[in-house]
């Protein structure tokens, strides 16, 4: 496992990261998952060749971290099941990839409704089933978990990769023959395409931002100065999806926060000095003027320009 699967793994454990990622992401902000209403699931999506055809292929994928939702809203309660797919870099066949992930798990929920009635009649309980429900080893009145998919793209480019099944197919394929072709489309997170980061409630906005503003280190230091104190995880992730010089700057303090707002003060002063540095350099190329002289003017201390250069 690399160090941005494992990353991503540990932030979306976290039931506060994964609701906010969720509520943020694909419901404008308003808290429709609870974190407390979350279950941790086996990730492992399985699904085993048919054994009266003798078909022993077996496919074996993990999605990255899947969680069982109790909701309760309206005097109605049900179960969704949201799933969650990490990304650092463009996966150009995500759809499908998506797909694959959730039939899998609507499979493994018929294959439980199956078993169940194979034990029940194991144990002298057989169900009164109908000859296509017997069939189909699915009662008219058995029904499925909804499974949501989200995608975190944890780059600050602009997924270019495909949005949906049909992006997938060539172009020459007939619209008429391709409206019978059911789609599916992957919900995306992006910080690159993302304006309101007010919609999170919890650090996992704090990293987004600092995604979206990577190569834009004055906007970074302001946002660190507006949103001073991080989880050490959080500040874990700017240091591998931003700049690892954001987390070597930061310090922690009391109560196991992380405070950027010293990472920004130590950035921005490297900034003055890389630009004072620059001044002095052309000072005593261009106009042959002493070191001294060359600081002096650029506003820096010569033990500082020293230092600087030393690196």
């Amino acid at each position: 496992m690399g160090k941005s699967d494992a990353l991503g793994k540990k932030l979306m454990q976290n039931n506060d990261y994964f609701a906010d990622a969720f509520n943020a992401g694909l419901f404008d902000g308003r808290t429709v998952v609870n974190p407390e209403n979350l279950h941790s699931l086996e990730p492992d999506e399985i699904e085993i060749g048919n054994k009266e055809t003798g078909a022993d292929e077996v496919w074996n994928k993990s999605r990255d971290v899947i969680k069982e939702l109790f909701v309760k809203t309206d005097g109605k309660s049900y179960y969704v099941l949201l799933g969650v797919e990490n990304q650092s870099r463009v996966h150009t066949a995500m759809p499908l990839r998506s797909l694959m992930y959730d039939t899998f798990r609507y499979l493994k929920q018929a294959r439980d409704v199956d078993d169940k009635y194979k034990k029940a009649r194991k144990n002298g309980f057989s169900p009164k089933m109908t000859a296509e429900e017997f069939l189909s080893s699915w009662k008219y009145t058995d029904r499925l978990t909804p499974v949501i998919t989200l995608v975190i793209y944890y780059g600050s480019d602009e997924w270019n990769g495909a949005m949906s099944l049909h992006d997938m197919f060539s172009e020459d394929i007939d619209p008429g023959i391709l409206k019978y072709v059911p789609d599916y489309h992957i919900n995306l997170i992006q910080p690159s395409k993302m304006q309101d980061f007010d919609k999170f409630k919890s650090d996992f906005g704090t990293l987004m931002e600092s995604i979206r503003y990577k190569d834009d280190e004055q906007e970074l230091v302001k946002l660190f100065h507006e949103k001073p104190e991080v989880d050490p995880l959080i500040g874990e992730a700017i240091g591998y999806y931003v700049d690892e010089r954001w987390r070597n700057a930061a310090n922690v303090i009391e109560g196991g926060k992380v405070n950027m707002s010293r990472a920004a003060d130590v950035i921005e002063e490297r900034g003055r000095l890389s630009k004072a540095v620059e001044i002095v350099q052309n000072m005593i190329r261009k106009f042959h003027v002493s070191l001294e002289e060359a600081c002096e003017t650029a506003n820096i201390s010569v033990e500082d320009y020293k230092k600087y250069t030393a690196k």
